[in-house]
């Protein structure tokens, strides 16, 4: 016993020995790669921790009272082919059966049948129906945002996607923190409907529990919030209005968000604001939407809104909030592969070892803070389902770690630099970042 000590000793004083410096950055990489798990952990255990304790924040009779007012509120619906889905949205919407509500439809030169489908609804006055005709095409979901805007009267505008439902108490869980008088936009909790379409939806559904219902419902009590979901967001006219609403960019909801915060509004999440949305069912699907996503959003936060690092000059807190976005959705993602490059030459079976190391923890991890989300469910029994799709996770999101990789890497140089999402009039009209 003795012998295998002594041998021991020398084996652990030989590898330091012998062991450039370089050389343990690299085995320790992991912890340092994989070291977002505090940045999901903890929040999950204070909002479990406050929940238990009964002190998440309570403004129900503030809400309350501010909507007994009937604020007037106009939705904003507007869409590009979504035929398949839009008679259903404005249904969900019209089961809201608030008085002083109205239903802006816009169809942005749609292909298909979505104006047909839409017209009943406007034939019989329930919502108000427009068609962008023009000879050039279909504008782009910002600039048809921005002519609904135009078109409507509300003082409280709440922007959906052509795919989504809502809860019937959705409009007063929405509209309710408004009586706060420095609140400028309110984010919905958006949740995936359908959940049996395939293993990609599911995942998703994963997903936006822990990045909405934890992660964003942490933002708001910090005030850190940097997102209000284009599918699913409330806004104070007043706030839009300030500064011209809607830009044609990839992320335009990004993009809206920030400016809100840089006029000095606050932004909350409210997680009782519930839309049921139709996730991509497919790999191709869901690859495009994310490679849009990250371009858009290095471009929106790192470019065209990198002045929000100015603590100086607007809120710390931003400050603090988009240089940790940088930090784990950039910086770590070329370590990521840089990491894996050097491994893979200099130790391939010892990175063998650290991806099985790493995919336990990460699936314990998830677990974790996926059990916490459900704590917050008030769908607890569909969502409970979900628990054996935790242990795809891992590979789910090592998969959109070269996605981001390859988005940031043509967004560097610039290359594909316009894409199909705006038309090119919309790109001959908005400032190139």
């Amino acid at each position: 016993m003795l012998f295998a000590l002594v041998d021991f000793r020398h084996l652990i004083e030989g590898q330091f020995a012998t062991r450039a410096l370089w050389e343990w950055i690299l085995f320790f990489m992991p912890v340092f790669i994989f070291g977002e798990f505090p940045r999901y952990i903890f929040p999950a255990v204070f909002l479990l921790i406050a929940k238990v304790a009964d002190r998440l924040p309570h403004d129900e009779r503030e809400k309350t009272t501010f909507f007994a007012t009937t604020p007037s509120v106009s939705v904003l619906l507007v869409g590009y082919n979504e035929e398949a889905s839009v008679a259903n949205a404005i249904r969900s919407l019209l089961e809201l059966e608030y008085p002083n509500l109205e239903i802006i439809v816009i169809d942005d030169n749609s292909e298909d049948r979505m104006y047909e489908e839409a017209r009943p609804f406007a034939d019989r006055g329930q919502v108000k129906l427009y068609r962008n005709s023009a000879a050039t095409g279909r504008s782009g979901r910002p600039t048809a945002s921005n002519m609904a805007l135009c078109l409507s009267s509300g003082d409280y505008i709440v922007s959906v996607d052509a795919d989504t439902s809502f809860d019937r108490d959705m409009l007063f869980h929405m509209i309710g923190p408004f009586y706060d008088p420095k609140v400028g936009a309110v984010a919905g909790n958006i949740k995936v409907r359908n959940l049996g379409a395939s293993v990609w939806t599911r995942l998703q559904a994963v997903e936006y529990a822990l990045s909405i219902t934890i992660w964003k419902q942490w933002l708001g009590l910090l005030g850190m919030g940097m997102q209000v979901s284009g599918a699913f967001g409330a806004f104070r006219r007043e706030a839009l209005l300030s500064f011209g609403a809607w830009d044609p960019e990839l992320a335009e909801d990004a993009d809206l968000t920030l400016k809100i915060k840089k006029v000095g509004w606050k932004i909350v999440f409210e997680p009782a604001a519930i839309a049921m949305t139709n996730a991509p069912e497919t790999w191709r699907v869901l690859r495009g939407q994310r490679f849009r996503w990250d371009k858009g959003g290095f471009r929106t936060y790192f470019r065209k809104h990198a002045d929000i690092l100015k603590f100086w000059q607007y809120d710390w807190r931003n400050a603090f909030e988009i240089s940790m976005e940088f930090f784990f959705t950039v910086f770590l993602t070329f370590v990521y592969a840089l990491y894996l490059v050097l491994m893979l030459w200099y130790y391939p079976r010892l990175l063998i070892f650290v991806w099985c190391l790493a995919y336990l923890i990460y699936v314990g991890v998830t677990l974790f803070c996926f059990s916490i989300s459900l704590v917050f469910s008030e769908r607890r029994s569909q969502e409970l389902a979900l628990l054996p799709t935790v242990f795809l996770f891992p590979g789910y999101k090592a998969l959109f770690r070269w996605v981001r990789f390859g988005a940031l890497m043509l967004e560097f140089f610039r290359i594909n630099y316009q894409e199909g999402y705006l038309p090119e009039s919309a790109w001959r009209n908005t400032k190139k970042w």
